[in-house]
């Protein structure tokens, strides 16, 4: 029809976290009142087809076999790919920064003190496995006195996986290339009677929420931003069809942050003043707190607690207050509509002006700034 655009959205589910990439299109497609969506919930096989013949002016899509990127290849109209699983040049590849994904993994459990580390994935060959698993290796390997151990496995590999854990040293934590592994990692540690987070600590990706609640313990996981991956791959659709090049590399989209449930809910330092340090600021990370405080949730004196600290953490108690600070800001600005000033009071900041000015210091732009480009 006249003076509208005709958008085919071809975006699978991928195991729950689809809906989170169409809100992120829808957001975005709210302020483009000529675009006409088309929803295709289709076979795969199905959308290849469909895709060499549909008659629109773009499509956003879940790109995840071959025959899908052959068949884009026929075509003249711009196509978005919106997932790792396949990156094809054929497509515009708004895609997770995976290699990230897999570093920010490795820092959170490093920082919850542990030195045994594992890495599970599916056995299908797929490049976003291998790459989180590389990015965390590289971090890893980074450190001192820390192994770590990786296996590939299959949906059904229960007992495999089972046996794998049996054999590594404990404390442990594991990262899951995504979320449904996590809760094949949590299952498989209940076979062998290994306490979670206690023994081996399970950290998934995807934040799939309702799954990550459903499992026992709870799994936490890394938020990979797919609201935003949504937003931008709608983004850089509008541009290509205004008439801007698209680009020639894939668009990737960093992780947001680690949402923390049960299952990683452990401090693995032998060092319990430590570990009691650490609890009690990320426990009071929304409130206003100082290093004193944190001393008196310890039995040491500051002076020896600031001797372990940094000598285990790598950080004094004052920096990691602030980190605790900034990191729970940062959830709350990308995840909530809340003002600066409720951010402030719910962050430990208490005012808007103090997060202001905290977030200029610390990133070179404001808190308003910062939640426009990681929200799209």
């Amino acid at each position: 029809m006249a003076g509208y655009r005709h958008i085919g959205l071809m975006v699978e589910s991928l195991s729950g976290y689809g809906n989170k990439i169409l809100t992120g299109i829808s957001r975005y497609a709210s302020r483009k009142p000529d675009w006409r969506m088309a929803f295709f919930d289709r076979e795969r096989k199905e959308l290849a087809e469909l895709v060499g013949s549909w008659q629109g002016d773009g499509i956003i899509c879940t790109a995840v076999e071959p025959r899908f990127a052959e068949a884009a290849k026929t075509r003249k109209l711009p196509i978005v790919n919106v997932t790792s699983r396949l990156i094809d040049p054929a497509f515009i590849n708004v895609v997770p920064d995976d290699l990230e994904i897999g570093r920010m993994a490795a820092k959170f459990l490093l920082s919850r003190g542990f030195k045994s580390f594992a890495f599970v994935r599916n056995r299908d060959n797929t490049r976003f496995s291998f790459d989180r698993g590389r990015g965390f290796a590289e971090v890893i390997h980074g450190t001192d006195s820390t192994s770590l151990a990786t296996l590939s496995i299959t949906s059904d590999a229960d007992d495999e996986l089972a046996a794998w854990l049996g054999n590594l040293p404990r404390p442990l934590a594991v990262l899951s290339s995504t979320d449904r592994i996590g809760a094949m990692v949590l299952e498989a540690c209940w076979q062998r009677g290994f306490k979670v987070p206690e023994e081996v600590a399970v950290l998934g990706v995807g934040d799939y929420s309702q799954l990550c609640d459903l499992c026992s313990p709870t799994l936490s996981s890394l938020d990979i931003d797919l609201e935003r991956r949504g937003y931008e791959a709608a983004q850089w659709l509008d541009r290509v069809l205004q008439g801007e090049a698209a680009p020639k590399e894939p668009h990737l989209i960093p992780p947001a942050f680690v949402v923390e449930r049960r299952s990683t809910d452990v401090y693995a330092f032998e060092d319990e003043d430590v570990a009691k340090a650490l609890r009690f600021i990320r426990d009071h990370a929304s409130e206003t707190i100082k290093a004193g405080d944190v001393v008196a949730a310890t039995t040491i004196s500051r002076r020896s607690l600031e001797g372990r600290f940094n000598l285990l953490v790598g950080a004094t108690l004052h920096d990691e207050i602030w980190r605790a600070h900034t990191d729970l800001a940062q959830r709350l600005l990308t995840s909530s509509s809340l003002s600066l000033q409720e951010v402030a009071e719910r962050s430990g900041f208490r005012t808007a002006s103090a997060l202001v000015s905290h977030f200029r210091k610390k990133f070179g732009i404001t808190p308003k700034e910062y939640r426009n480009a990681n929200r799209g």
